[in-house]
């Protein structure tokens, strides 16, 4: 099968694995009760109990009585991004819930991508050595990083990473900034930059995100103030590592698995005989076929990234998805904490889908 054909029947298959995602996150809000639904719509905009009920069926076709009709209408407002409001003491946002999601959002996918680039970086070449010197005391060494990696709750490194390298409360080299209120977690709400604007839309986000990308790291450069690129970058050190270690110790775990299963194979025998240098072996024979099957295990711990940033992000202050979502559902913002979800599984989907598509360039026998 050709790969382009390959493409298409996955996409097609992705249709109804998000109907089914919808169908799964309609049902769960269509059991809460139906005040907590009408709650924003009453604090947000002063109305009666009666008129938020009015707007919230007028406006998103919510009807009581009516489940079927109602999922119809829950899918419409979805396309056409109508996904409810949110408005809380303890909401970092208040607004409509799909403008909360563009500005929290690329700073989860911000965190996501460092955190991936930097374990990518330390796991091809960690996991080749020790895979191609199996039971060495180098190989037993990453073998308990990976299960220790494995084991770690996220949230605990993150509090432990602050323990012993944050500024004013580390205690063994604290040189590194982070959390605080304001711009991503990157600073406090008196220092802003120039480039962020009063209101989006008509609402309010100068102590929120920046502009046009909603990432500092992006609009720092694209205003070029290297200033606060460094700060940023400073910012996201703590947190990138942390979400580094769980993805790093999967990574080597099958890299050296893959490893260890190649250089047995007769192939490297051949090779071997034929008088190859062994480094050529590794490089260009062995680690080759060793990464292909990390392809899925590395989609899939992506996708699990952001269960991860959930905790990560909630204990450095992070202004991304997950700490929306945590403080969300502190505050039972409904439809925030619903729009979020669909966030999760829609980014699980195509992370699924990406991973096969790179999995079936990369070896055209699973195409059929």
């Amino acid at each position: 099968m050709e790969l382009r054909y390959f493409i298409l029947r996955r996409i097609l298959v992705i249709i109804p694995t998000i109907i089914g995602l919808t169908i799964l996150v309609f049902l769960i809000m269509w059991a809460i009760p139906f005040d907590q639904l009408i709650a924003p719509y009453i604090h947000q905009k002063g109305l009666s109990r009666a008129q938020a009920t009015l707007v919230v069926e007028q406006q998103l076709g919510f009807y009581k009585n009516d489940p079927v009709l109602t999922y119809l209408f829950y899918l419409r407002d979805l396309f056409s991004g109508n996904w409810g409001i949110m408005f809380g003491s303890a909401s970092p946002y208040n607004g409509p819930v799909i403008n909360a999601i563009e500005i929290f959002l690329p700073n989860t996918i911000q965190l996501a991508i460092g955190a991936v680039i930097v374990s990518m970086a330390i796991s091809i070449p960690v996991g080749t050595y020790i895979g191609s010197r199996p039971n060495s005391l180098g190989d037993q060494f990453g073998r308990v990083f990976s299960l220790a990696g494995y084991a770690m709750p996220g949230f605990w490194l993150a509090y432990l990473l602050i323990y012993l390298f944050a500024k004013n409360t580390g205690i063994l080299l604290p040189v590194v900034p982070w959390g605080g209120n304001g711009l991503n977690g990157y600073y406090s709400s008196g220092h802003l930059v120039p480039w962020i604007p009063i209101q989006v839309n008509g609402h309010p986000v100068s102590d929120l995100t920046s502009y046009p990308t909603h990432v500092l790291l992006i609009d720092s450069l694209l205003n070029g103030n290297i200033y606060w690129f460094t700060k940023a970058v400073e910012y996201l050190i703590l947190p990138v590592l942390t979400l580094t270690y769980g993805i790093l110790a999967g990574l080597l775990r099958f890299i050296r698995a893959g490893m260890v299963d190649s250089i047995n194979q007769e192939y490297v025998k051949t090779a071997r005989a034929k008088g190859v240098p062994e480094k050529t072996i590794i490089k260009r024979h062995v680690r080759k076929n060793a990464l292909i099957p990390t392809v899925t295990v590395l989609g899939l711990l992506v996708a699990g990234l952001l269960g991860g940033a959930v905790a990560v992000e909630f204990v450095f202050g992070y202004y991304g998805i997950g700490y929306l979502t945590v403080l969300s559902a502190e505050d039972l913002q409904v439809w925030a904490v619903m729009g979020t979800t669909i966030v999760f599984g829609i980014v699980l989907v195509i992370a699924n889908l990406v991973v096969d598509v790179v999995y079936a360039y990369l070896d055209p026998r699973i195409r059929y």
